[in-house]
């Protein structure tokens, strides 16, 4: 993953998510989630009809690059526990398929410092590979 090549071009993209996102535009439906490194921060926010979550993840350690294990609940997002979902960085356009509540974190500062993640969920009788998330 390359840097991006100046803050006003991340202040751009953080407020496109936000104009894009319901979820990012209020504080109702926010969530503190955990992360086994205390130099990460993770919370979610969702709209009421959780047709749109947002999951923002973020290196507090602006030297060094920190990872951990992020615990989320799927289910309250209407995602079954082993159910695949895709978590679409808005900041890097890079796209991960998580199953489960558990998942790995790497965030370098040199590269960027967050995640701003939107949940995808899988579309009925799709699997993941076909072009199936929503």
């Amino acid at each position: 993953m390359e840097a991006l090549g100046s803050l006003h071009e991340v202040i751009s993209i953080v407020n496109k998510a936000r104009r894009d996102n319901p979820a990012l535009q209020s504080n109702r439906n926010y969530r503190a989630q955990s992360v086994d490194n205390d130099q990460i921060i993770a919370y979610s926010k969702q709209t009421d009809d959780i047709s749109n979550v947002a999951l923002v993840v973020v290196n507090l350690d602006h030297r060094y690059r920190q990872s951990g294990w992020l615990n989320v609940s799927p289910e309250d997002w209407g995602i079954a526990p082993d159910e695949p979902y895709q978590v679409h960085d808005l900041l890097t356009d890079a796209r991960y398929t998580w199953r489960g509540g558990r998942n790995y974190i790497h965030l370098d500062p040199a590269v960027m410092p967050a995640h701003v993640f939107v949940l995808r969920r899988l579309r009925k009788g799709r699997r993941p590979g076909e072009g199936e998330f929503e």
